[in-house]
């Protein structure tokens, strides 16, 4: 169970990471806006839920870094001739509920701007921007 989760988590992330690539700036926002195309927003929400994203770059950014730091860890555990599967799982968890932070404040966000109905479409797609 929490292996499928971590997987899903890492498969999010390299979703969400597409987005915040450092691309040119008019190449991000065509990416952020194509993607919220379904929920049909007018132009307020699209600069509000345009600000929230790049507000959560510098998030994003920082558990990347974070979450390498741990796999850098977990690698250290496979290679010893002993496998500590507590270790293991500690560490395996807290990248997971760092992501999961991740995701809640940025859903918490989102969600305050769209409408019931756009909330709806928007839930419908909701496995596309899960944090991994």
């Amino acid at each position: 169970m929490i292996k499928s989760k971590i997987l899903m988590l890492l498969c999010s992330l390299v979703l969400i990471t597409q987005l915040y690539a450092d691309d040119e700036h008019n190449k991000e926002s065509e990416r952020i806006y194509k993607n919220l195309d379904y929920l049909q927003l007018n132009k307020q929400q699209e600069d509000e839920i345009k600000k929230i994203l790049i507000a959560s770059k510098k998030e994003f950014k920082h558990f990347y870094k974070e979450k390498q730091e741990a796999y850098k860890k977990l690698q250290q555990i496979m290679q010893k001739e002993y496998f500590d599967k507590n270790k293991y799982e500690d560490i395996a968890e807290d990248i997971a509920e760092e992501a999961i932070e991740l995701e809640i404040d940025i859903f918490r966000k989102i969600h305050s701007i769209l409408t019931p109905a756009q909330r709806e479409r928007f839930s419908k797609y909701l496995m596309e921007w899960k944090i991994e």
